[in-house]
């Protein structure tokens, strides 16, 4: 192994991303008090200091995400310009890393490396707000831990950067998550069609970018980048990358089943309804 160093990029996304996820859960409280209904307020006061803990996450998570989307958009459909586009035939991109702070590509030309701090800097502020690990979720203890600890890895050997950038993309379904779960803490049933239409795209952008892509993922992963990154990191790395790409499969497979099944089930009670009728 080698250049087993952070790079200043990184490092400035990860304070970006503590900072705004502690700005933006000082102010959910606080649009809360402004904007929500006597009802919804009282329900939110309710809610046990975990619920309460995963209720005011969902501001800084919408941010988190929309940044993700942003700083992650060009890297995912166009590329790193100066390195993806002058690649050798054979070569895997996930052995070429861009860890300057800002490029000449992208809307918001800060580069890939910021990103990829930003959504550390997330997590850990995420997990040190939880008032418990308990309450927080052991599944979402793990996520976050394990994720930061490949995140930062990956850094500091300069790999896999294109499929960081890619899940960090897959935040594109996280809004629509939210804005669901915060219709329902203000009281709306999850049978209004308000609901059902964000609960749908939420279904539909989470397959997209989340589940449909995971055969191509681990096409590239086997017949390609595994034998490129265990050159550059040695053998023992690469399969501790291996199980949290194999982690990653089957979350995202359990996960979007599962939405699958209760589709189903929504479907299946709502013809019942219509024919008993």
């Amino acid at each position: 192994m080698s250049r087993a160093t952070l790079p200043p990029s990184f490092l400035y996304g990860a304070l970006f991303g503590c900072t705004t996820y502690l700005l933006f859960r000082a102010l959910s409280p606080v649009l809360l008090k402004l904007f929500g209904s006597q009802t919804m307020q009282q329900h939110v006061a309710q809610l046990s200091p975990g619920k309460q803990y995963h209720f005011h996450s969902q501001l800084p998570s919408t941010f988190h995400a929309l940044v993700q989307i942003v700083g992650t958009f060009n890297v995912v459909f166009y590329g790193r310009q100066g390195f993806d586009d002058v690649l050798k035939e054979g070569t895997s991109p996930s052995i070429v890393f861009d860890d300057r702070t800002f490029v000449s590509y992208g809307i918001t030309h800060l580069g890939p490396a910021v990103y990829m701090g930003f959504f550390v800097g997330y997590l850990l502020a995420d997990t040190a707000k939880s008032p418990s690990f308990k309450d927080m979720g052991y599944v979402y203890v793990v996520h976050h831990a394990a994720a930061s600890l490949c995140w930062t890895f990956c850094t500091c050997y300069r790999v896999m950067q294109p499929l960081s950038c890619f899940l960090q993309f897959n935040e594109l379904s996280t809004p629509f998550m939210n804005v669901r779960q915060v219709m329902l803490t203000a009281g709306y049933k999850s049978s209004d069609l308000l609901v059902t239409i964000i609960s749908l795209l939420f279904f539909f952008t989470f397959g997209a970018v989340r589940f449909f892509p995971l055969p191509f993922i681990i096409r590239n992963w086997v017949g390609r980048d595994y034998s490129a990154i265990q050159n550059e990191v040695g053998t023992g790395a690469a399969m501790m990358l291996s199980v949290f790409v194999a982690v990653h499969v089957f979350l995202q497979s359990s996960w979007f089943l599962q939405m699958c099944h209760k589709l189903i089930g929504m479907f299946r009670k709502g013809t019942k309804s219509t024919k008993s009728e």
